[in-house]
């Protein structure tokens, strides 16, 4: 095994700071932030109350899951399972059928199924992190330029 097949790049969910770890890594800290940095993929399939769900992987709702917390991950997935706070993704959100959403979901890509419910706000593409850090300072959205002014015509 190639020692490049070995490792992989991943992103602190909170700074945002670039780390390489083992493939096998679980959790490391984030040298700029210093915080613990689940990388584990995550399912949920009961009831799940949490301040936050922060991983550098993937969460997958089940059918049967709930999961109440602020979710942010490289990749977010709802098999008809329930969210009940923010979701910001790295990468895409799917919702499959019969997923429920209850909060703003901010990503790249969003794959919306049949979903039942979907309650929030929607900030996607490349720079959605940025529109959304707009939104929320509550700056005015770029004004276009004034229109040319009537020329006064002689009577």
């Amino acid at each position: 095994m190639s020692k490049d097949s070995a490792r992989r790049l991943i992103f602190c969910p909170r700074c945002d700071a670039r780390q390489e770890v083992s493939r096998v890594t679980k959790s490391t800290s984030c040298p700029s932030c210093h915080r613990n940095i689940m990388t584990t993929d995550v399912e949920i399939n009961e009831y799940c109350a949490k301040i936050e769900m922060w991983t550098a992987g993937i969460v997958t709702v089940g059918k049967k899951g709930t999961l109440i917390a602020e979710v942010r991950a490289e990749n977010v997935i709802v098999k008809g399972g329930e969210i009940k706070g923010p979701v910001t993704s790295r990468g895409s959100v799917v919702l499959e059928k019969g997923s429920k959403v209850f909060g703003n979901i901010t990503a790249p890509a969003i794959s919306v199924g049949e979903t039942q419910h979907l309650v929030g706000m929607i900030v996607a593409g490349p720079r959605a992190a940025e529109l959304l850090a707009e939104i929320e300072a509550g700056l005015p959205p770029a004004k276009p330029a004034p229109a040319p002014a009537p020329k006064k015509v002689p009577a």
